[in-house]
């Protein structure tokens, strides 16, 4: 009997210490990329139909024979992304029953953020917007930014930039002004940002007929 009670003893302690490994771990989370950088810029010119009621608030399409009315000229920004990691953790943890642990990786963030940027045409837009002149003001913005909670919801481009905002996942340009002459522009877009790798993005936009009303 004495004996019976021994194993027993052995064995009840055996399986507490496998429950006490087995509940007690150490939880390694990454290392998972929480920080991005900014190396470049994609761009590409779309039709853009926008409405903050909708289930879609933002839909970009083709432009159909290089022709587009004014308020659906848009110039779409992505900024091209290097992500990081900027810590590694681990933690112990305890739990009455046990499952695998999955470490959710957080949305990576920056700490870049946005000057300004500055559109330009070789052809005057209107009497108040001659050649070579900012056109920022003639153009809104509707911002994706995850990080910040940010989606798809528009601003025009000088409120949003006197935010002094971090660089977002996406910036959509779109024209809120018409020009005094149905004809074609070319928009020369210099981007500048406090960076860490890069201060300054530059491109010219595809030639497109924006048609006045």
């Amino acid at each position: 009997y004495r004996l019976m009670k021994n194993k027993l003893f052995i064995l009840l302690g055996g399986f507490w210490i496998l429950f006490l490994i087995g509940n007690f771990s150490c939880d390694t989370c990454g290392p998972f990329p929480n920080k991005f950088k900014m190396i470049g810029l994609d761009w590409f010119n779309y039709k853009a139909i926008y409405s903050d009621t909708a289930s879609t608030r933002l839909k970009l399409l083709e432009i159909a024979n290089d022709t587009v009315d004014f308020n659906m000229y848009s110039i779409d920004i992505k900024p091209k992304q290097e992500t990081y990691f900027a810590q590694h953790s681990s933690r112990w943890s305890f739990s009455l029953i046990n499952s695998a642990y999955a470490c959710d990786p957080a949305i990576p963030q920056t700490d870049e953020k946005i000057d300004s940027i500055v559109i330009t045409s070789a052809k005057d837009f209107d009497i108040n917007h001659p050649s070579g002149i900012d056109l920022s003001d003639v153009f809104d913005v509707v911002v994706l930014d995850d990080a910040n909670g940010i989606y798809f919801e528009k601003y025009t481009l000088d409120d949003y930039l006197d935010t002094n905002p971090y660089v977002p996942n996406e910036l959509v340009l779109v024209l809120n002004k018409q020009p005094d002459l149905t004809t074609d522009f070319q928009f020369l877009v210099k981007y500048y940002q406090n960076g860490i790798d890069y201060d300054y993005f530059e491109f010219v936009t595809d030639k497109i007929v924006i048609d006045r009303e």
